[in-house]
């Protein structure tokens, strides 16, 4: 879950901070089926399409089952610097990321709905909590509840789950509709482009109870609210230069005073050494 934030989205966040965390499914005993259940837990919840965040849940964080011959959602799941890892337990999950931690690495993204963070620095109270699995799909969902009262549309709430970069958005939406629709979960290209070898030539189930979804179409509401952004930041980006540019003028000038005054100092001392 790519996501650098952006001002357009305070809906989205004043969702999450406001919106009431879902009551805790019951853990299901098997590691394969835990963000599966808290997933379909969250949908009824938050009144999130069926599969739609189980669908995302798996582009996230799937992870190929032999036995099964099918990808599940893993909640052990550590992504960082292009890397997927997939750990047994929980307590191995929070080891690697204090390892990533300790050698500087931030950017980082964990647990079923592979939450980033340092974009959501503020989701989770603790490693622990942000490897719970009712917690780190609660906070997916409240955002992805965010984005689509933001765009009115859930494949693109969908799409900017991963990133607010159009390219990106659009790459990662072909790659959930597939999923999502249960229509080419099959090929070994669907989850190869952002993932390690071991997925890259899985084979995924199709996802059940999935609607079918035409073309997707853009959002005047999303286009407008971004416009506005580019156009603030690059007001706040000239407004910083035009800063910038007086502060260095400032210390010229300062800098010329400074010397000129040491000139005129060292000038007359000359002076008086001669007489």
């Amino acid at each position: 879950m790519m996501i650098g934030r952006r001002t357009w989205m305070g809906a989205a966040l004043a969702v999450i901070m406001l919106a009431p965390n879902p009551a805790k499914a019951v853990t299901p005993p098997v590691n394969d089926a835990i963000c599966a259940g808290e997933t379909a837990a969250a949908e009824r919840s938050y009144g999130i399409p069926a599969a739609l965040l189980h669908s995302i849940s798996i582009v996230e964080s799937g992870r190929y089952d032999s036995e099964r011959r099918a990808v599940i959602a893993w909640p052990w799941t550590v992504m960082a610097e292009g890397q997927g890892r997939y750990f047994p337990s929980k307590a191995e999950a929070i080891a690697e990321v204090r390892k990533l931690k300790a050698r500087g690495v931030q950017n980082i993204d964990v647990g079923c709905m592979q939450v980033n963070l340092r974009y959501h620095p503020t989701a989770f109270a603790n490693l622990d909590e942000a490897f719970d699995p009712a917690a780190n799909v609660g906070y997916a969902a409240r955002f992805l509840k965010g984005l689509f009262d933001a765009t009115g549309h859930w494949p693109t709430a969908a799409s900017y789950y991963h990133s607010q970069t159009p390219s990106l958005a659009a790459i990662y939406r072909d790659k959930l509709m597939k999923v999502w629709n249960g229509t080419g979960a099959s090929t070994q290209t669907q989850l190869a482009s952002a993932s390690p070898p071991s997925r890259a030539t899985a084979k995924s189930k199709p996802v059940p109870h999935a609607p079918t979804l035409q073309a997707v179409p853009g959002s005047p509401d999303v286009e407008e609210r971004r416009r506005a952004w580019r156009e603030q930041t690059l007001a706040s980006r000239d407004e910083a230069g035009r800063i910038a540019a007086a502060y260095r003028q400032a210390r010229v000038a300062e800098y010329q005073l400074r010397r000129a005054r040491f000139q005129e100092a060292r000038a007359a001392l000359s002076t008086t050494t001669r007489r």
